[in-house]
């Protein structure tokens, strides 16, 4: 690519950021464009959490691969090229196969060359990177060097984004367990049931409860207790899918709203958290214990769906599962409790 015609896609992309651009489609149409400016096969923007890089914003033909997923192709932070371009503001890994800091994932799609700038000065919090998988063309210092100031000028937009981002989860989230908020659910779950009634899908819900929680804050302590909801919560969140909603509802009550659910396959959700929590061995001092939970679950049809009535289903069944020696998982139907 000739230089004029570097700089003029250069400022194109500069002028889109200005124009706020990446705000319609979570910065793909300008990731696109760096792609082409350095004639790579991808762009991606990372951000760093819990000591990995996550590329959570991605150019259309990252996007469209459906092996992609940002939690599988997350880059640890100092065993990889991210922690070497620190010391410069950027890296080229033009033989990223060989590479002895490469991450498996990226290897194995084919990843031959890669370059990484880096996001932030003093505190670096992501980076911009493009990749070339097809061309054995390497990448030039004067491509890091371009790199680099676009990164710079990304920064400041990106961590405001991710700012911003910290502000709602706190506002929608549960401090402790990092699981929804009752606030967020009462919102949230009523347009997801609007849209359940739109487009003619069943929707279950899942209330659960820890049995004898009380006993855990008096003989041990509240830090326990709050151990103990951590974990469950954990719990909750790997025997789950992504586009199930969990929320602490208050106290030790759970639920999980469950869209696409049948009430046959809520039920076996109820019954892997259960199951999953009764295996959690804790320890406090010299003592070891286990504790159970008790779950009620109540579905919806379409044509039906209402938000208060499906919590009263559920509260119903879970109040049976308790009264019925608890540690199990009971339906509502309407013929009454199952």
């Amino acid at each position: 690519m000739e230089c004029e015609e570097k700089v003029e896609k250069l400022l194109n992309i500069i002028e889109r950021v200005a124009n706020a651009e990446y705000e319609r489609d979570n910065w793909r149409g300008i990731l696109d464009s760096v792609a082409e400016l350095f004639e790579a096969d991808g762009a991606a923007i990372g951000e760093i959490k819990d000591g990995y890089v996550y590329y959570t914003k991605v150019s259309s033909s990252i996007a469209g691969n459906e092996e992609y997923d940002p939690e599988k192709f997350r880059v640890p932070v100092w065993r990889s090229a991210f922690g070497e371009a620190i010391k410069k503001g950027y890296i080229i890994v033009n033989n990223y196969q060989s590479y002895e800091r490469a991450v498996e994932e990226w290897k194995r799609i084919g990843l031959r060359a890669k370059l990484v700038a880096i996001l932030g000065d003093r505190e670096p919090f992501g980076s911009l990177s493009v990749g070339r998988l097809r061309s054995g063309k390497p990448f030039t210092e004067e491509d890091g060097k371009i790199l680099r100031s676009l990164a710079f000028i990304f920064s400041f937009i990106v961590r405001e984004e991710i700012e911003k981002k910290k502000l709602m989860e706190r506002a929608i989230k549960d401090h402790l367990t990092g699981l929804y908020n009752r606030f967020y659910f009462e919102e949230e779950g009523k347009r997801e049931l609007e849209r359940a009634r739109r487009y003619g899908y069943p929707l279950s819900l899942i209330m659960l409860d820890l049995d004898d929680f009380k006993h855990v804050n008096d003989r041990f302590g509240h830090q326990k207790g709050d151990e103990v909801l951590v974990k469950f919560a954990g719990i909750v969140k790997r025997s789950i899918r992504k586009t199930d909603m969990p929320v602490r509802y208050g106290g030790e009550e759970f639920i999980v709203l469950l869209p696409h659910t049948s009430l046959e396959e809520a039920v076996k959700v109820a019954e892997r958290i259960r199951e999953g929590f009764s295996k959690v061995v804790f320890r406090e001092g010299d003592e070891v214990f286990k504790l159970t939970v008790s779950a009620g679950v109540a579905s919806c049809e379409p044509e039906d769906c209402d938000l208060d009535n499906l919590l009263y289903k559920a509260d119903k069944a879970l109040y049976t599962a308790k009264r019925e020696g608890k540690n199990r998982t009971v339906v509502f139907s309407h013929q009454g409790i199952n």
